[in-house]
């Protein structure tokens, strides 16, 4: 488990009781992809860090469109379940299982609030998963209300390949994640591959050119 937690590095500075208590409270959970994790008006049982493959959180408007709000990454946890174990509310949103398998570790809430009490490397990792997030948060606020669909498109596709040059993703899913139409979203997608920047099939995206999707995205 101590390897397993090897992404959380802050976390390796626990005292032993500390350590002691944190792998006495955490349990390992291994999710099939697009399984539904938490749904708006949960409890939330614990700190959710993800080990392996990514969590989405998303929303549900009035219509019944979503939007993904951010994704938990490996080495990452849920600062919306965070802020609900303090605070103790009801969770605000709703978290699945991104297109992989994924393993997450789930920290009891009780433990985490005695280990955030005791703890300064359990106050630190709280405080910058939270400045972190908040940051994407801001950032896809800001897309949201200033870029065009085609632009945040392009966003979008560089942020998720991170790097990668195939990402494996539908039109609908791509739509999900930025709340408008999957009809919208192929003809934004077919007008962009014609650009050359992008190669397109059902179920995968092939970058061809990323500085000129790069360019597009800015």
């Amino acid at each position: 488990m101590l390897d397993k937690l090897s992404l959380f590095p802050l976390l390796d500075e626990l005292s032993p009781t500390g350590r002691a208590r944190l792998l006495a409270a955490t349990r390992h959970l291994t999710l099939q992809p697009y399984a539904q994790v938490l749904q708006r008006g949960d409890e939330v049982a614990g700190a959710y860090l993800v080990e392996r493959g990514a969590l989405r959180v998303y929303y549900v408007s009035a219509e019944g469109r979503e939007g993904t709000l951010y994704w938990i990454d490996p080495g990452q946890s849920c600062i919306l379940a965070l802020n609900c174990l303090f605070a103790r509310l009801a969770y605000p949103a709703w978290v699945e299982v991104d297109s992989s398998e994924t393993q997450v570790a789930v920290i009891s809430g009780d433990a985490y609030r005695e280990l955030f009490s005791a703890e300064a490397a359990v106050q630190r990792f709280t405080f910058d998963a939270l400045a972190t997030r908040l940051f994407d948060l801001m950032s896809l606020m800001q897309e949201t209300a200033s870029l065009g669909l085609e632009q945040r498109v392009a966003a979008h596709l560089l942020r998720r390949a991170v790097g990668a040059e195939v990402l494996e993703s539908t039109h609908e899913q791509i739509a999900h994640h930025l709340g408008s139409s999957r009809e919208v979203v192929s003809r934004v997608l077919r007008n962009i591959a014609r650009s050359g920047a992008l190669s397109l099939s059902p179920r995968s995206i092939t970058i061809l050119d990323a500085a000129k999707l790069r360019a597009l995205a800015e």
